[in-house]
């Protein structure tokens, strides 16, 4: 069966959870140039998505992002061009926005990768975009959704819904190594955060609980980040209080993960982050450190071992009594395992 995967945001620098299924699966997936940084890279990245580009099995097609009413119409017109020059039989859908899926000229199967049923303006989900989901979701084949609350809420729009959560790729941590050494951090207990930043992921709230008990024998690190505002002010203001690492080539990323004894996830509680499962707290606990998380619920839900829940108010006094103990089989966890399950699902579902 060829498959054509669509994320729902284009990064190929981070584990995406649509681009794990389409490599595990030997898929096509969609990738496209995307800044919202300033206006002059939001128009830089507008010109370079209006081309035609293929490397491998990775596609870029001509897209447009304005007006909302009428960019899917034309998205669509050039996707189906590309489905029948590549042969694809189903599409895989985790987008929102940029396509209309009634038009699509294959079978489609939507991934809910976050819960996109609830209006949240902060990330700009309002009643419109929402009705547009549902609608996208009415007529494809079959639902995929991250967490089972999603699913919950899927089931009430299309049957034929099912939950695979996201995974890890166990080979890769296992050949991780601690940078500690490196960082002139041996002998220290390191908290850190992993990942893309932005207001609602609540980092700077983590980082003043951290300096409460910052002493000569623990470190903070942060790696990854992101090009708004949010970061760049978070660099700045606490520069000497913690190490920000940058952004790092992904084959590198586990060894940041091993560096850790403490992995922080101080997310802001909502909708949105309460019904997701970040892939980082599977991360953080495969690389061998313990979690310390806001009380989303899905994770409470989870009862993973490795996962302390705490308010970011007490994130302090957790982070001065959580100690590095747990025991955990990741097995079944591991995106071949994952995708082997879409895989299933999609050949039921057609």
């Amino acid at each position: 069966m060829n498959l054509l995967f669509i994320p729902h945001v284009p990064n190929l620098n981070l584990i995406n959870r649509v681009y794990e299924f389409a490599k595990n699966s030997d898929s096509y997936f969609l990738s496209w140039q995307i800044d919202n940084s300033s206006f002059k890279h939001k128009i830089t990245s507008q010109l370079s998505s209006l081309r035609y580009k293929q490397k491998g099995k990775i596609v870029q097609i001509p897209l447009i992002f304005k007006p909302e009413s009428i960019a899917p119409k034309i998205n669509t017109f050039f996707l189906n061009k590309l489905i029948k020059r590549l042969q694809i039989d189903v599409v895989v859908n985790a987008n929102a926005l940029l396509f209309d899926i009634k038009a699509i000229e294959v079978p489609v199967i939507y991934d809910l990768v976050d819960d996109h049923l609830e209006v949240n303006e902060e990330i700009g989900l309002n009643q419109k975009r929402i009705d547009k989901i549902k609608e996208d979701i009415k007529h494809s084949k079959g639902v995929v959704c991250v967490t089972e609350f999603v699913e919950q809420k899927a089931k009430k729009i299309h049957q034929n819904t099912i939950t695979i959560e996201n995974g890890v790729y166990l080979e890769r941590f296992k050949k991780a190594r601690s940078l500690k050494k490196e960082l002139g951090l041996e002998g220290k207990r390191v908290f850190g955060y992993i990942g893309g930043v932005d207001s609602w992921t609540g980092l700077q709230k983590a980082i003043e609980n951290y300096i409460k008990i910052k002493n000569g024998s623990n470190a903070f690190i942060v790696v990854g980040g992101s090009d708004g505002k949010y970061y760049q002010n978070l660099v700045q203001k606490y520069k000497n209080e913690i190490i920000f690492i940058g952004k790092v080539q992904p084959e590198k990323v586990p060894n940041y993960f091993k560096t850790l004894d403490i992995g922080l996830i101080p997310f802001e509680l909502n909708d949105f982050t309460n019904n997701a499962l970040p892939i980082k707290a599977l991360e953080y606990a495969l690389a061998g450190a313990s979690v310390i998380a806001t009380p989303l619920k899905y994770l409470e839900y989870k009862s993973y071992p490795f996962v302390k829940l705490c308010p970011i108010e007490d994130f302090y006094t957790c982070m001065e009594k959580t100690k590095k103990e747990f025991d955990f089989d990741f097995t079944m966890l591991d995106w071949k395992t994952k995708s082997q399950e879409l895989q299933k699902f999609i050949g039921k579902s057609l």
